[in-house]
C-alpha cells in the first residue's frame, strides 16, 4: 500500500463518519447554508433605511419645519418621535429606541434672518459603529442641501434674481466619484467580510468536531489502521474530505458575493482559491494543535470558539486595522482569516498581482510552522493506541 492510498484509507473512514453522524453532517451541511442565508437575508436591502430618530425642536418656526422636512424626506432617515426636552430624548437614545437626537436651538430662523449663522446639534449613540458611520453621512447629506437651500430662499428674498440666488449659494459644482463600493452598498461592504467569518469558524469547529468524536468514540486505533499505520496518511486523510467540502463553501460564497451579485471582480481566480485553500489547511492544522493541548473534547471547543469567535471584529473591516492597538493587532494578526480577507479585497477590489500579495500568504504559511509540532504530540499518544 502506497501513502497515496494510505491518505484514501483514512479518507473513506472520514467520509463513512461523516454520512453516520447527523452532528458532523449537519456542520457540512444545513448549519452553513441556513448560516449564510441568515447573514444575506440581513443585509440583502444593502443599505440601511428610515432609521429611527428623534426631535428636540425648541423654535417651532417655518425654517426649522423646513430643516425637519428635509431630514425626513431622507431614506436613510425616519422621524419617529418629537420630544418636549433633550432629557426626554436622551433617555430614549439610551434605551436604544431611537439612534440620533436633533436639536433645534431657539430663535432658529432669527438668527438665520439676522445672518449669525445658528448651529443644529445632532446627537448619536456610538456604541453603535457602523450605525454612526450611516447616520453621519446621512446628516451631513441632508443638512448640507437644506443650509443651501435656506440659503438661496434667503438670498432670492432680499434680490429677487434667482440666477444670483444660485450662484451665491453654489459658487463652485463639486463631483464625487468612488472607486471602490460604487453601489454604496453596505451588503458589499460587509457580507462580503461576514460570510468568510462565518465560514472560517466553521471550518476550524467541524475539524475539531471530527477530531473530538473520533477520541470521543474510542476509533482511534480504527482510524490509525486505516491509513496502514501512518499517522501523517491518517492525519491527512482525516482533513480531505472536510478540506473539498469547505472549499465548495468558499467558492460558493465567492461566486455569490461576485458571481450572482452585480459587483464586479477585478483580479484573479486562481490566486482567490489559492487562498481558500491555504486558509482552510491552516484552520484544520489549529484543529488538530488545539485538541492535542490537553485531550479533552469540551476544552477544545471552548479553545475554538474563544480563538474564533471574534473573526468578524478583528478583520479590520468594520474597523480600521490602522486605529487598533496592542491585543486587537495582535489577535488581527493571529486569525488566518485575516489574512484571507486581504487577499480577496486585493483581488476583488484592486486586481493585484501575486506579488503584491506574497507576503500575506506567507503570513498565512506561518502558522504551518507548527505542523511539526502537532505531529510530535500527536505521535506519543499514538504509542498507546496500538
Amino acid at each position: 500500500m502506497n501513502y497515496f492510498q494510505k491518505v484514501l484509507g483514512a479518507a473513506r473512514l472520514e467520509i463513512k463518519e461523516i454520512i453516520e453522524s447527523w452532528y458532523m453532517l449537519s456542520f457540512l451541511s444545513w448549519i452553513p447554508l441556513v448560516g449564510f442565508g441568515l447573514i444575506v437575508a440581513i443585509f440583502i436591502s444593502g443599505v440601511p433605511r428610515d432609521l429611527p430618530i428623534g426631535v428636540v425642536d425648541k423654535d417651532y418656526s417655518r425654517f426649522s419645519r423646513m430643516q425637519l422636512s428635509a431630514i425626513e424626506s431622507s431614506s436613510t432617515l425616519h422621524i419617529k418621535e418629537y420630544y418636549n426636552s433633550v432629557q426626554e430624548a436622551s433617555t430614549a437614545l439610551r434605551d436604544g429606541s431611537i439612534y440620533a437626537i436633533v436639536i433645534i436651538p431657539d430663535h432658529f430662523e432669527k438668527k438665520i434672518r439676522q445672518g449669525t449663522q445658528p448651529s443644529i446639534s445632532i446627537m448619536l449613540n456610538t456604541q453603535f459603529i457602523l450605525m454612526s458611520k450611516v447616520l453621519k453621512s446621512a446628516f451631513s447629506s441632508v443638512l448640507l442641501n437644506s443650509a443651501a437651500t435656506l440659503d438661496f430662499v434667503q438670498t432670492l428674498a432680499e434680490d429677487q434674481r434667482p440666477e444670483l440666488a444660485k450662484s451665491a449659494v453654489a459658487p463652485i459644482q463639486i463631483q464625487i466619484t468612488p472607486f471602490f463600493n460604487t453601489y454604496n452598498s453596505y451588503f458589499l461592504f460587509l457580507v462580503s467580510a461576514m460570510l468568510p467569518a462565518f465560514w472560517s469558524i466553521l471550518v476550524m469547529l467541524t475539524m475539531v468536531i471530527s477530531i473530538g468524536e473520533m477520541f470521543k468514540n474510542g476509533n482511534e486505533k480504527v482510524w490509525l489502521q486505516s491509513a496502514g499505520g501512518s499517522l501523517s496518511a491518517a492525519m491527512l486523510g482525516k482533513m480531505l474530505p472536510n478540506t473539498l467540502i469547505q472549499l465548495l463553501w468558499g467558492f460558493a460564497i465567492v461566486y455569490f458575493v461576485y458571481g450572482v451579485m452585480p459587483w464586479p471582480f477585478a483580479g484573479s481566480w486562481w490566486i482567490l482559491a489559492e487562498g481558500l485553500f491555504l486558509t482552510i489547511v491552516v484552520y484544520e492544522v489549529l484543529a488538530y494543535a488545539f485538541y492535542a493541548i490537553k485531550y479533552k473534547y469540551d476544552a477544545a471547543l471552548s479553545f475554538t470558539a474563544v480563538f474564533t469567535a471574534p473573526a468578524f471584529a478583528a478583520m479590520g473591516i468594520t474597523f480600521p486595522l490602522m486605529n487598533m492597538e496592542g491585543i486587537a493587532v495582535a489577535w488581527h494578526d493571529l486569525l488566518p482569516i485575516s489574512h484571507y480577507i486581504h487577499i480577496q479585497i486585493s483581488q476583488a477590489n484592486y486586481g493585484a498581482p501575486l506579488s503584491n500579495v506574497i507576503t500575506t500568504f506567507g503570513a498565512l504559511a506561518l502558522f504551518l510552522l507548527i505542523t511539526p509540532l502537532v505531529y510530535w504530540r500527536y505521535k506519543n499518544s499514538a504509542k498507546g493506541w496500538v
